[in-house]
């Protein structure tokens, strides 16, 4: 049946569309909804008119750091360079920032250290110096191990640039973090090739038990080694060098890395025993009896900082730490002689190679050593070369720099510590080093120094100029290194029959003649620097040693001493005394006052007193002519001034009493000065100095204790100033005791005993 026509239209009507009219809006649906509202005000909270935005810092291009650190991610190179300038930027002024995206901003330059753009590394370096230098020590501890792991990873790469600008970042951790940096590193150790595990860290089962961090040091000295192109051969004793293919550039900055890595493991180990007179060891008997003298110049402060050695039969074998060290009157016991050390089992036996038989990193190092030294030396000591050092440093200069410095601390290391007897093929790479460099020493002479003076400002030419007399001093400590160990080449090694057959003699007499001309070099140029007589453009009238600088001298100093002839050693034993009279009492680095009186006393000190000791067996000896005079009370006087030791001694008081000026912050200075006059006054007639010498001290010790002043009337001497408790005040009253022993034991003179009967006046007067 047909639908309706009503149903058509009304189908019709719901699919029509409506017609607009020209100027007539569209019409409003049936259902809308009416939306509109009105209001007075609206409120909204976060947005004020009256105060300024509250929002992250940004960069120039409005991108705050977060955003920045996307951009360090990105693969183009001109966006990461422009994201780490501005991040940079960002953190100079805006320094809070740092703390509180440290985490991810370290992850971030840690990813950049291996990029393999240049530009990028350099900006990565620039912000990680800011870092270092804003940021608190614990806190670049806490994000150093990630830094390390990645700057391992750059190290290792295939590409030159990259890993000597690793070497960069590593300079940044080591200014920061040294102690952290080379844990681990152990270059004395011998080396296995065959190891496994890393060649220059602890014993394995060491290392197992330990973090990654504590190998985080020899994993860096072995790419150090790995960029010097150094390879460990299984089946020779020492490493191939074949670093032909590194520019001067590069091998400067490798070794000027390894040179400063090996500085902070020696001044670690080291420690407290930094000043210790290791050189002193080989003149005595035995190593009891040198521990034995040197514990009699201890005094209070320095004995309750003692740390007890291990033995090396006992190196190796795991002893119960102990928080504290034990100093028992001034000796130094081992664990066996406390009861505290059972010695192990004998060891089974090892497939691994005997230690004799393995490398050392002295082994290994040397051969790029001496061709590193040979390949620079001839260009960095022509006078165009030294000229142009006043407007930057060479690279052959640096390169050879470097290479002493490396030298002096792997040689000290190696000879200092061994016997004569194992320290044979050290001495003979030390005597090949020597021989090379002798005829440039002494380092930048003053011929050419004047061709080069018109160039570069005078702050330069000084620092130039010191830059030259580190390296004389490193010579000069590596020839000292070469004759305190001659024992093992020596009489005693003729005798011992070390030297057989005509091979034999002819090295033997090739060290003598070494050593005789290095000798001989060095003895002059040490004796002008003890003297203040060594000129310069910069320093017309001649350059005063410093206390650091005399410290390192001290080796060269006893081996120049124990020299056969006794006129040259005569000569350096008068100038070393030259040199403790005349420095000031109040001179020294920093904020160590009298430090170089003090080192040069402790040596002159040492020197006086050592012959007293039954287990002395060195050939030097104090000079006998001019005699030694009868009394001491003027240090001006003629038959004074002539004998090097009495001038020494009669100038004990006044650095007592100048030390005493200055009350408890020179008390160790003065517990050293009475243990001296102690020890000579104990040796009486057997001791270096007379007893009529020592007893004419007592007038000018007197005010010490007690001053009667012609007008000002009585005036308490500076010993009333230290605390009742003080040890300075005990040695002091025990000297006086001892003066008055002495005077009443010896055939004194009735003005010697009145100098005594004063003193112990103004004694009681001191503590009345």
């Amino acid at each position: 049946m047909p639908k309706s026509g009503k149903h058509k239209k009304e189908r019709a009507a719901d699919f029509t569309k409506a017609k607009l009219k020209l100027g007539k809006g569209k019409q409003v649906a049936n259902n809308a909804t009416n939306t509109s509202f009105t209001a007075k005000s609206i409120a909204l909270p976060n947005q004020s008119l009256s105060e300024a935005p509250k929002s992250a810092p940004t960069s120039r291009r409005n991108l705050t750091l977060p955003e920045l650190l996307i951009q360090t991610r990105h693969y183009s190179v001109p966006v990461k360079r422009e994201a780490l300038v501005e991040i940079h930027q960002l953190l100079l002024s805006h320094p809070f920032l740092l703390q509180q995206h440290l985490l991810p901003l370290s992850n971030s330059l840690a990813h950049l250290v291996g990029d393999a753009s240049g530009s990028v590394r350099a900006e990565v370096r620039k912000v990680l110096e800011h870092i270092a230098e804003v940021l608190p020590r614990t806190s670049f501890v806490s994000i150093s191990n990630t830094l390390v792991l990645f700057t391992l990873s750059a190290l290792s790469s295939l590409d030159d640039p990259v890993r000597i600008d690793a070497l960069k970042v590593i300079d940044v951790l080591l200014a920061t973090i040294p102690d952290d940096l080379v844990r681990g590193i152990d270059p004395s150790r011998p080396i296995s090739s065959s190891s496994s595990s890393s060649t220059f860290a602890p014993d394995a089962s060491t290392s197992a038990s330990s973090s990654d961090s504590s190998t985080s040091g020899s994993r860096i000295l072995e790419s150090l080694l790995s960029l010097l192109k150094i390879r460990l051969s299984s089946s020779a004793s020492s490493g191939t060098a074949i670093a032909t293919d590194l520019s001067p550039e590069a091998r400067l900055k490798v070794l000027g890395t390894l040179e400063r890595v090996l500085r902070v493991v020696g001044q670690k180990e080291r420690g407290v025993e930094a000043e210790e007179p290791w050189y002193l060891r080989g003149a005595f008997e035995s190593e009891q009896a040198y521990r034995d003298f040197l514990a009699g110049f201890e005094g209070t402060a320095r004995r309750s900082r003692r740390v007890v050695r291990v033995r090396e039969e006992i190196e190796g074998v795991q002893v119960e730490a102990f928080e504290a060290a034990f100093g028992v009157g001034g000796a130094a016991l081992g664990l066996s002689e406390c009861g505290l050390f059972t010695p192990p089992a004998t060891p089974t036996a090892s497939t691994s190679a005997p230690t004799s038989a393995q490398p050392t990193l002295l082994s290994l190092l040397h051969p790029t050593l001496l061709s590193s030294f040979l390949d620079s030396a001839p260009t960095a000591f022509t006078p165009t070369s030294v000229a142009s050092t006043l407007t930057g440093p060479t690279h052959h200069l640096g390169t050879v720099s470097s290479v002493l410095s490396i030298s002096r601390e792997l040689f000290t290391r190696e000879l200092a510590s061994s016997s004569t007897s194992s320290s044979g093929p050290a001495r003979k790479m030390l005597l090949a080093l020597l021989t090379h460099a002798s005829p440039y020493f002494p380092f930048g002479s003053s011929d050419s120094l004047s061709a080069a003076a018109s160039t570069g400002s005078k702050k330069q030419q000084q620092a130039d100029e010191e830059h030259f007399r580190v390296m004389n001093l490193a010579f000069a400590e590596l020839s000292s290194l070469l004759v305190l160990t001659s024992a093992g080449s020596g009489r005693g090694a003729r005798e011992k029959g070390i030297w057989k057959g005509k091979r034999g003699e002819k090295e033997r007499e090739k060290e003598e003649r070494v050593e005789e001309v290095v000798l001989e070099r060095v003895q002059e140029w040490v004796v002008a620097a003890l003297r203040g007589e060594l000129t310069t453009p910069a320093s017309p009238l001649g350059q005063p040693l410093s206390p650091s600088h005399f410290l390192s001298l001290t080796p060269t100093l006893w081996a120049l001493l124990n020299q056969p002839s006794s006129a040259r050693a005569d000569e350096v034993w008068s100038a070393v005394v030259e040199y403790a009279v005349k420095s000031g009492v109040n001179a020294g680095e920093g904020e160590r006052k009298g430090a170089a009186k003090r080192l040069a006393g402790e040596f002159v000190a040492r020197g006086v007193l050592i012959h007293s000791s039954p287990s002395y067996t060195a050939p030097f000896s104090l000079p006998s002519t001019p005699a030694f005079p009868s009394s001491l009370s003027n240090p001006n006087a003629k038959d004074v001034k002539a004998n090097a030791a009495a001038r020494w001694v009669a100038g004990l008081p006044k650095w007592l009493w100048e030390c005493g000026q200055q009350g408890e912050a020179r008390e160790d200075d003065m517990e050293f000065i009475l243990i001296v006059l102690l020890k000579l006054l104990q040796q009486g007639s057997s001791g270096p100095v007379p007893p009529a010498a020592l007893l004419s001290l007592a007038p000018v010790l007197a005010p010490f204790f007690h001053l009667s002043h012609p007008t000002r009337g009585s005036i308490p001497g500076p010993v009333t100033k230290l605390p009742a408790t003080s040890e300075v005040r005990k040695k002091a009253l025990e000297v006086v005791w001892w003066m008055e022993r002495v005077a009443g034991e010896e055939d004194a003179s009735e003005a010697a005993r009145e100098g005594v009967v004063a003193l112990r006046v103004a004694a009681d007067s001191a503590v009345a």
